[in-house]
């Protein structure tokens, strides 16, 4: 829930395949995957591993295992930091996707409404991502005045318009509200490019690819219109790009 921008809390968590954890116990220096505690359990992990990969569920069960044996006195603290570091040392971060995007947002063209005009703000949806692949509520992307009151929209420019193939929003918080995207050629033209019933989607953050033909003419503005009302929560996006078509 948003409250005042002075009390209110940004989240910063640390991401490992989109799981965020804690470890507790032993303290060692990474955290890659860990076990968050529970009175009668300190070795439980508070998530289902079937989510994972095959590769990141290996990583939580040796680390349940090596929890499991310093909680029952089976090898010291120093083992444990030990096994801990090797286990991390193996753990290679997946880099974020690349994105097909060649030219981003760089102007605000209107908007229904936005948080603050310096946090949250509107502006915030200009330039390459900069919270994604991170989720969460997070300053550095634009969300609304109210949470859930009405429906919003943002409509941004670009300072080169260019014939697009594709147009990609970033959603970084309560994702599936984008009800529809709207494509603005130079003429006025306007080219509906996507149309959906807005649903929760359930994930942490969303790079919404929309293939839209490339386009005869070039585009100068993308207006994205969120269905506010529909997902709970303030919907947040970190930035919004457009595609060239092959050619160019």
């Amino acid at each position: 829930m948003l409250v005042a921008p002075s009390k209110r809390l940004v989240v910063g968590s640390l991401f490992l395949a989109g799981l965020s954890v804690s470890l507790v116990g032993v303290a060692v220096g990474s955290a890659a995957l860990a076990v968050r505690a529970q009175d009668s359990d300190p070795c439980h992990i508070a998530m289902d591993p079937a989510t994972l990969g095959t590769h990141d569920r290996g990583l939580v069960a040796r680390r349940m295992l090596a929890c499991s044996d310093v909680t029952h006195g089976r090898i010291t603290a120093a083992e444990y930091r030990a096994q801990i570091a090797t286990i991390d040392a193996t753990w290679t971060p997946a880099p974020p996707p690349v994105p097909l995007v060649t030219q981003w947002a760089s102007t605000v063209r209107a908007m229904s409404t936005q948080y603050t005009a310096a946090s949250w703000a509107a502006t915030k949806a200009l330039g390459a991502p900069d919270v994604f692949p991170a989720t969460g509520d997070n300053a550095n992307a634009w969300a609304s005045l109210g949470a859930d009151d009405q429906d919003e929209f943002l409509e941004v420019g670009f300072s080169q318009p260019m014939r697009a193939s594709a147009v990609e929003i970033y959603e970084t918080y309560n994702p599936g509200a984008v009800r529809s995207i709207t494509l603005i050629t130079t003429s006025g033209e306007r080219i509906s490019a996507y149309r959906a019933n807005p649903q929760a989607t359930g994930a942490t953050a969303n790079r919404l690819h929309v293939d839209t033909g490339c386009t005869a003419e070039p585009i100068a503005s993308v207006r994205v219109e969120i269905g506010s009302t529909q997902v709970a929560g303030w919907n947040e996006i970190d930035a919004i790009g457009l595609v060239p078509c092959a050619e160019q």
